[in-house]
């Protein structure tokens, strides 16, 4: 197989809506706007990456239900090959309804975590890796998760985790995880008073690079050969922060395929975020190649 990235890890379907303010109890609200769009960490930053023109393929579980051929088909429709997402008979898949405030991008997710089954270790076909390159994990399915990491570091690929909450099994996978991206919730729960400091602990249990994530305020990378840099926020428009983090993912992962240096691949990271956030939707504007790169083009000095 000709992939150069492969994720496994949690898709779901978003039904997004935006309001000119979130409503009290009892009270209604208008939607303005309504989309039903494909989200979850690691789809999500494969389609980014489909977009940037990377080949990538995806391991997962949905439910047999609509909403398990809606995510389906918006992966295939962007290109992520789907042949490693199974389906659950008689099981519902992940859904959530998003609701975005108008004028501040802010939002309020509500969501269902579907009956569809994590995958299992024995699930986890080495065959889908072929001639990958990195493998992408959100760490939600812990034992698959394990077990594709294991191959991943016995074939030499380069392993991506998007940490959003440091869960059950976390601890077991970080020391498999060369470049773990995490969120500042994530940072955290290693670091309560300053998650900042989560950099250079991700570093100690086995990261090469290790970025904590903090929405307008940019990230904060450390290395192993130490070094350390802040990267702001690039300011757009924003409509919709859904999705930004995921799309980072995507534009990290897309920089380390190209061998930048480390400050380059997360400039261009926070660049294809930035751009995502211009319309509702986790994928509704992850950008191209030549968009991402005309949007730094015009600003060199950020």
């Amino acid at each position: 197989m000709s992939h150069q990235v492969v994720g496994l890890g949690q898709c779901a379907l978003d039904l997004l809506g935006t309001l000119s303010r979130y409503p009290g109890v009892d009270e209604k609200a208008e939607l303005h706007e309504v989309l039903i769009q494909g989200g979850g960490p690691v789809a999500t930053a494969l389609v980014a990456l489909c977009r940037l023109g990377v080949e990538t393929a995806f391991w997962g579980r949905v439910g047999d239900d609509d909403f398990g051929e809606k995510i389906r088909s918006g992966l295939e429709g962007e290109g992520v090959d789907c042949s490693g997402l199974l389906s659950d008979s008689g099981r519902t898949s992940q859904v959530a309804f998003i609701a975005v405030e108008g004028g501040s991008a802010h939002r309020n997710i509500f969501w269902h975590r579907g009956s569809a089954r994590p995958l299992e270790p024995d699930e986890v076909d080495p065959g889908i890796l072929g001639a990958a390159q990195v493998l992408h994990l959100d760490g939600l399915q812990r034992g698959a998760s394990l077990a594709a990491a294991r191959i991943a570091r016995s074939r030499g690929l380069i392993t991506v985790l998007d940490g959003g909450t440091f869960r059950e099994g976390t601890e077991e996978l970080l020391p498999l995880i060369d470049h773990p991206v995490v969120s500042e919730r994530f940072a955290r729960s290693l670091c309560p008073d300053d998650p900042l400091r989560a950099v250079d602990l991700l570093l100690y249990r086995g990261g090469l690079a290790a970025t904590v994530t903090l929405g307008a305020l940019g990230s904060h990378t450390g290395s192993r050969e130490g070094e350390r840099f802040h990267q702001p926020a690039f300011l757009v428009d924003a409509v919709d922060t859904t999705g930004c983090g995921d799309v980072f993912h995507g534009g990290y992962i897309f920089g380390l395929l190209q061998g930048w240096p480390l400050k380059r691949v997360v400039r261009f990271a926070a660049a294809c975020a930035a751009l995502k956030a211009r319309k509702l939707g986790g994928r509704t504007a992850i950008p191209t190649l030549a968009e991402a790169e005309a949007f730094l083009a015009e600003r060199v000095d950020a």
